[in-house]
Order: C-alpha cells, then structure tokens, then sequence
C-alpha cells in the first residue's frame, strides 16, 4: 500500500473518531441540558450592603413539576455550615421567576466574613447525583488610605464666609482667615466644610449659595498653609419645613393614627440622589478641594412611605388583609409595628433594608462622580449606625472612604454603651474609621469639668472604637459652635485646647 493510502486511512479513522466524539459529546451535553439541575448565584461575588441573587435552573419537566408541588428550599453555607443571615434567616424558599427558573434572594449578614460561600439545596437527595453548585464570594472594597494620625477640624455653618469675623488664637480679629489658624493651632490636617445645604433663599431653590464664591479661595487659601480642603452636603434633612423643592418627594412620618409630610426627603427619592451629586462634582473641580463629602444619609424623620418597597424587596409575608389597606392604612399599621418593637426580626430586617439602601445611594453618587477624591461620609453612631439605617461596613463597599462617627449626644453610660458596641462589630481591616466628637457643653451634659470631658470622650474612641487598635483618624465638631456655640463658661481656646491635647493624642497612637 502506498504512502497516500495510508495517509487516507488515518484520516479517515481520525474523522470516525471526531464524528463519534462529537455525536457523544453532543449526547452528553443534552442530557445534561434536558436533565441536569444547577444551583448557583447570578454573579461570583458580592459586597456586604446587596442581596446575594440565588438562581435554580432545570429543564427536566419532571423535576420543575415536583418543585412546582413543593417549593425547593436554599440554604447558604460558609466551611459546611449553614449562614444564618438577617432577622433570623437560614432556609430560603425559592420562586418561580417565569422564565423557568426559581430565585430567592439573601441579604448579606451584617459584617460577614469575607470569602468563600457554599449553596445547598434541601431536596437535592432525590435529584440523584445531578446537582451541581458553584458558590460565591463575600467581598470587600479597598478605600482610599487616609494618612497616619489623620486629624480634621470641621464647620457646620450657613453664615456667608465673606463678612464673618473671626476672633484668632493669637486673640486678634480676622477674616474667615482667622478659621484656618484654628487649624493650625490644633494641627488638624484637612479642614471640613460644609458646603451643600438645602433649601436655598429663593423659593424651590435647591441649594443655599452665598458661599459659592467664597469656597474657591477657602481651597487655595488651605492650599497655601499645607491645609487639606474638604466640602460637604447635607443630603436627607433639609432646614425648612414651608420652603420645599417641588419636584421632591418628602418621608412621612405617622402621629396620633395619621401620616404627614416631614421635612425629610424621602430615601427613595431619586432626583436627590443625581442634585447630591452634581453638587459634590461641582466642589470636586474646585482646585484645592482634597476630599468631599456627604452629611448623615437616612430617613432622618419619618420613612413610613417605604412600607411598600420595604415588604417587596426583603420578600416578607405582611401581616393577614394587606392587601385590603389603603396605602395610608399600610403606613400606619407599618408605624405601629415598627413603634412597638416587640418582633425583633422584623426591627433587623427594617435596619438592614434601609442600610441596603443608603448604600446603594452612596453607590449611585460614586459612580456618578467617579474614584479620583476620597469620600467620606459621617455616621450616627446608636447601635453601630444600624437605629439609623446605617452600617460603616456596607458604606465602605457602597464606595465610602472615611466614616466619620458622630459620637455624640449620650450621656456618660450611653458613651460607654455605644463604644463598646463598635468595639465588639469591626476590625481595623473592614472599615476607616474617623471618630468625632462635638465642642457643646449641654451635649456632655454640662459635665463640671467641661472641654476636659471632651478630651476623655475623643481619647476613649480613638483608643477603643476598633477591637484590634486605635481609630484610623479623628475630628473635632465644629470650628463654628466652638467660636460662637455653647461653651459654657470655658473660652474658645480652652476647648480649643482639649481639642489639640486630642489631637496630639491621635497621632502619637498612630505611630
């Protein structure tokens, strides 16, 4: 036999073996598609303020009838182990979504362990080997690092900046100048201004403006003394209850069995979201502003408008003749239960929501403005945030780089309750840290030993806010209430003074 003919040969052996392969392959594959089942998330990995999409798939018209009989049940696993999640949750039923496939939808445990996650089906005992799952991770984002020892001076003030008077440490009396030798005087590294205040003068005008122009030499000016710049905006309260934006919605509170509007805007309310931001855009292209920043996000009055979005996004059953209310029947009988307080899964499952969704708003301006300027963000501090629909965790994947707690307004005990509460939730490694606390002599409860009280506070929370080592910054609030606040009868340079004891305190624990 000839070269060519056994040339023809092996290849006519190498196509029998391709075809077969192929047919084989192709019978493999449909029976895999006709009767395999698949059990995984929508996306590989997830951040600690979403809800882990969990999908369940199979066109074996056999299995989808039974689990038409019975609904299948997901449990999520960390190292074998079932997860318990919020309010309580373990098992999770799944749902036929209509295109053939069951989801169900986990809240992300507060502060869950980064890494690896597991799924396990409840029937898949009599599914014969089937089954096959691809589990997920639990993520966290890097921020952006602050300096060692960071320390901020802030004011929160309307005042228009151009005619202030400022009395200075060395006791002269200056322009707004005289502000940023306060600064300096307590060697702060950035100063923090408020920037974003609603409503404006004019009637249905966003944003109060009569520092605009001001802002611009406020930067240069910081820039000039080696003084980090900050501008915030205030982003749920607004400062009148009369001179509303028309096209917002308002959060509605619920009182003596009836809802009415508050000053609050609703967290719903998407047109904040995009105004907040191309604020915040407009003060980052200012040369010389470091860093921007957002005021506490939450429902600061009312939140009985979300009753609905609420029950269909965390998939809870309402209570029996729902759907028979009117939607202000809903907002009051949604008050009421939260009021009492006594089903404590369904509290956890309210906190976690409206975490779930101020992150998603701090989501949203992020991506609006992009990576180039840390964010930072300030926090109420009962019960780690969550008493107000916040959690540092979530925040700080949702895009914030520096929490600033407001650690104020308690009274000796609260203090210690409250620090020994974030001291036990997070680690130096889940979130950055810059604690706060507030030049006001009626808020430490007019303690006798007053801006000395104010020092004990900031060093506490400096020293025991992280259960793994000292705070990653500190600020002091505010350079307005210490000029022209309640100081009981302590000068401004006597406070003043505390505050820079603290101060030096930060960053000798930093070293």
């Amino acid at each position: 036999m000839g070269n060519g003919a056994k040339r023809g040969g092996v290849w006519l052996f190498v196509c029998l073996l391709l075809m077969y392969g192929a047919v084989f392959a192709g019978r493999h594959w449909w029976l895999g598609w006709t009767q395999g089942v698949r059990l995984q998330t929508a996306r590989p990995d997830y951040f600690h303020y979403e809800f882990v999409e969990i999908v369940l798939r199979s066109h074996d018209p056999e299995v989808r009838e039974a689990w038409r009989r019975s609904p299948p049940v997901v449990t999520v696993t960390r190292a074998g182990a079932p997860v318990t999640t919020i309010a309580g949750l373990r098992d999770v039923a799944l749902r036929p979504d209509g295109t053939g496939a069951w989801v169900a939808r986990w809240p992300c445990p507060w502060n869950a362990p980064a890494g690896d996650y597991g799924l396990a089906l409840s029937s898949a005992g009599s599914l014969g080997g089937r089954l096959q799952t691809t589990g997920f991770k639990i993520v966290r984002r890097p921020p952006h690092p602050l300096p060692k020892g960071f320390v901020a001076l802030t004011l929160e003030s309307d005042l228009a900046l151009a005619s202030v008077k400022v009395v200075a440490p060395d006791g002269t009396t200056k322009d707004w100048r005289g502000m940023l030798d306060w600064a300096q005087y307590m060697g702060a590294d950035a100063f923090w201004v408020l920037g974003g205040r609603t409503p404006g003068l004019k009637p249905g005008q966003v944003w109060l403006d009569n520092n605009f122009e001001v802002f611009p030499l406020l930067a240069e000016e910081c820039r000039r003394r080696g003084l980090k710049f900050g501008l915030y905006a205030m982003f749920s309260l607004t400062m009148s209850s009369t001179n509303k934006v028309p096209y917002y919605e308002y959060a509605r509170e619920v009182e003596d069995g009836r809802s009415y509007e508050t000053r609050a805007i609703s967290l719903r309310e998407p047109r904040r979201v995009l105004d907040v931001a191309e604020l915040l855009r407009r003060f980052g292209d200012i040369k010389g502003v470091d860093y921007i920043g957002l005021d506490y996000i939450r429902n600061a009055l009312g939140g009985a408008e979300l009753v609905d979005d609420f029950y269909a996004e965390m998939s809870l059953e309402p209570p029996a003749g729902w759907s028979r209310l009117t939607f202000e029947e809903r907002m009051v009988s949604f008050a009421r239960k939260k009021g009492m307080r006594k089903d404590m899964a369904f509290i956890d499952a309210w906190q976690w929501w409206r975490a779930h969704r101020t992150a998603l708003i701090v989501r949203r301006i992020k991506d609006e403005l992009g990576d180039s300027k840390p964010l930072w963000a300030f926090t109420l501090t009962w019960d780690k945030g969550w008493h107000h629909g916040q959690d540092p965790v979530m925040m700080n994947d949702a895009g914030v780089d520096a929490d600033a707690l407001m650690l104020y307004e308690a009274d000796a005990e609260q203090y210690t309750a409250m620090l020994r509460s974030w001291h036990g939730y997070v680690k130096k490694g889940d979130v950055q840290l810059v604690v706060g606390n507030i030049i006001d002599w009626p808020l430490h409860q007019r303690h006798p030993d007053g801006p000395k009280e104010f020092y004990r506070r900031t060093v506490r929370a400096v020293d025991g806010i992280f259960s793994d080592g000292p705070a990653t910054g500190m600020f002091v609030h505010d350079l307005g209430r210490a000029l022209w606040g309640r100081k009981g009868r302590w000068s401004t340079r006597q406070w003043m003074d505390q505050a820079k004891a603290a101060a030096d305190h930060m960053r000798e624990r930093a070293k």
